[in-house]
């Protein structure tokens, strides 16, 4: 019997999006970047961040370093 696919939420650090990818997935599916972050620079995993992000709330902070994940990079382009 096949395993399931292992999800691991990411984020694009170019449009700022929060998503369940595969494990070896690279390229944002929303702009296109190969910019995806599976985790903060504190190293804590963004596994808190889809159901956050996806509740509608303004803003969104790591619960480790109180980083701001919210928002785009200067470099997106819509």
């Amino acid at each position: 019997m096949a395993k399931a696919p292992v999800k691991v939420t990411k984020r694009c650090s170019v449009c700022g999006r929060f998503r369940a990818y595969g494990e070896t997935d690279t390229f944002c599916i929303s702009c296109g970047n190969d910019a995806l972050e599976s985790a903060c620079s504190c190293g804590r995993g963004y596994d808190y961040a889809l159901d956050e992000h996806q509740g509608g709330h303004t803003t969104l902070h790591c619960p480790r370093c109180g980083k701001s994940l919210k928002g785009r990079s200067a470099d997106f382009e819509p």
